[in-house]
């Protein structure tokens, strides 16, 4: 089938690595409505952003699978931040290694969410 995903996202680069047949949009709003409309089979995007079209599709929509890539929360630093960069992963690494990051994720995504 043809699988829906923004330009240029993680999804995307998935897909396109998998050998499936992707179709690119610039919003994640146009992959929901190539699927509406026949354009795509399914939309392979982020589950927050996915999960409340689909409640309030009634029925039209439904989630498939399981979670593929991901998992987890991440962070864009420019490349020119260096600093920055190593500070973030200090004090990243400080958090898992006393249990505070765990504690963080479990409090903010519920006791189901992946943990390191």
């Amino acid at each position: 089938g043809v699988i829906a995903a923004q330009t240029a996202t993680i999804q995307a680069g998935f897909i396109a690595a998998s050998g499936a047949t992707l179709v690119e949009f610039a919003t994640p709003d146009e992959t929901i409505q190539a699927v509406r409309n026949g354009e795509a089979d399914a939309v392979l995007a982020d589950g927050d952003y996915l999960l409340p079209i689909v409640g309030e599709s009634n029925g039209e929509l439904e989630v498939v699978g399981q979670e593929s890539i991901g998992g987890g929360i991440g962070m864009g630093i420019r490349e020119s931040d260096g600093d920055l960069k190593a500070k973030m992963d200090k004090a990243i690494g400080t958090m898992k290694a006393d249990g505070t990051l765990n504690t963080m994720i479990k409090k903010w995504f519920g006791d189901d969410a992946n943990v390191f």
